[in-house]
């Protein structure tokens, strides 16, 4: 009997997405549990705390060979007799320098950011996942070739074996607690987006005015981001843009998963197909997570 379309594109994404998710979960156990022992985990050492839900919540430390005093920044609100234009609020970087371990933990707790170098097996498997997700997007776009699906496939795995660790690593820099809440809410989301999608009650794949809308406002969000990097605007007005960034991305996984219906009518139904669609829901789903958590973050 032969599968469906639907059926080899949910068995694809399942698959690759347990990966990733499933290494973060274990990443995250682990290092609380080498946290709590004492112990460094994948290069990084930890301090307890407590957050606002008397939560334990681990927070990234430096290891006992950086040099103090240590610079900390965090992005604060401009005294407004430094405005440039008096009804727009402004922002700018409150650097201090800690003295000793227990003032930069002091500092962390209150929000500042550590320039810390990466710890080395985090930093070596951050640069293999840019370098396969690059591949694996190559591979993905370009015409099917004989081993289209076996590169792509092998691709695709190694990618998220490197992505859960990436992924901890993200989550326990802002508060694993958190991260598992935006991970719970990013799987809830997309089972719903994929079931409004499937039902076909309206034709957003087809709606062509809707699609357009969407790109131009993935464009925009993508513009932000980048000029987020270098001029650093309020933590209320990136939480609202990845409010925003997270609805797309919610709206994009509806018109991908309508799309499916569109590909069976016209009888396409193979494992190349499948393939390419689960990596375009699994970007779609990545995204809506990394817009989560930054809607989440406080800092």
């Amino acid at each position: 009997m032969e599968t469906t379309l639907l059926f080899k594109t949910t068995l694809i994404l399942t698959f690759e997405l347990s990966i990733a998710f499933g290494l973060c979960i274990y990443f995250l156990k682990a290092a609380k549990k080498a946290a709590l022992s004492g112990k460094d985990f994948f290069g990084i050492h930890f301090t307890h705390a407590v957050n606002m839900n008397n939560e334990l919540d681990l927070i990234p430390d430096p290891t006992r060979s950086i040099e103090y005093p240590r610079k900390m920044s965090k992005l604060v609100d401009k005294p407004k007799q430094k405005w440039k234009n008096p009804n727009k609020k402004e922002t700018e970087w409150s650097v201090e320098f800690a003295a000793n371990r227990e003032e930069a933990i002091a500092y962390l707790k209150d929000g500042y950011e550590d320039e810390m170098d990466m710890p080395k097996p985090l930093a070596i498997t951050f640069y293999l996942w840019i370098l396969s997700s690059t591949a694996l997007l190559i591979s993905s776009i370009v015409p099917p070739y004989e081993y289209y699906l076996l590169v792509g496939m092998l691709l695709f795995t190694f990618t998220n074996i490197c992505l859960g660790p990436v992924l901890a690593g993200m989550m326990l820099w802002i508060d694993e607690n958190d991260g598992m809440r935006a991970l719970k809410i990013t799987l809830i989301v997309t089972f719903l987006a994929g079931f409004i999608g499937y039902s076909d009650f309206y034709s957003f794949a087809q709606n062509e005015y809707l699609i357009l809308v969407m790109f131009l406002l993935l464009l925009g969000l993508v513009v932000f981001s980048l000029v987020n990097l270098f001029r650093g605007f309020s933590r209320s007005v990136s939480r609202a843009v990845a409010i925003g960034g997270a609805t797309l991305f919610s709206l994009y996984i509806i018109v991908d998963f309508n799309r499916l219906i569109y590909m069976e009518d016209l009888n396409i139904n193979d494992w190349n197909t499948a393939f390419y669609m689960s990596y375009t829901i699994y970007l779609d789903i990545i995204n809506l997570l990394l817009q989560i958590l930054d809607a989440m973050s406080n800092s």
